[in-house]
């Protein structure tokens, strides 16, 4: 596969992911994240390190949007080497922004988020521009 295309097989896995999240579709997100995927930062001012189905299960408690609702995102950066790819995302959900690290692997053919990093803007705990 060219970079192009490996791109935007990437793009349609942060996209799973995103509107996963924020329409509140727990298979989209189960798609997206490999099953031992970790989570961790700060949100609402407490720490969560979180496995996958955790992370899942956590989001019933926030307040989605309908399927096809308009929402902010934009992915920031992609950087790719051989089967391991790291996004940056910048997203507008449950009452923040955020920015995303998202460590992805290909294995089978097939991209999945391993590991995400994020940083909540309307709770931080630490300025970011320091």
């Amino acid at each position: 596969m060219g970079d192009a295309s490996e791109r935007a097989a990437i793009e349609a896995v942060v996209g799973d992911y995103l509107e996963g999240m924020i329409y509140g579709q727990p298979e989209r997100l189960e798609r997206s994240m490999h099953p031992q995927c970790m989570q961790a930062g700060h949100y609402n001012g407490q720490y969560e390190f979180f496995d996958r189905d955790t992370f899942i299960r956590s989001l019933a408690n926030e307040k989605m949007l309908s399927p096809g609702s308009q929402y902010n995102s934009e992915i920031i950066s992609i950087d790719i080497t051989g089967d391991v790819a790291v996004v940056k995302v910048e997203d507008d959900c449950f009452g923040t922004s955020f920015t995303d690290y998202l460590t992805l692997i290909k294995h089978d053919d097939r991209w999945q988020i391993v590991m995400k990093a994020f940083f909540d803007h309307a709770n931080a705990l630490f300025d970011s521009n320091k």
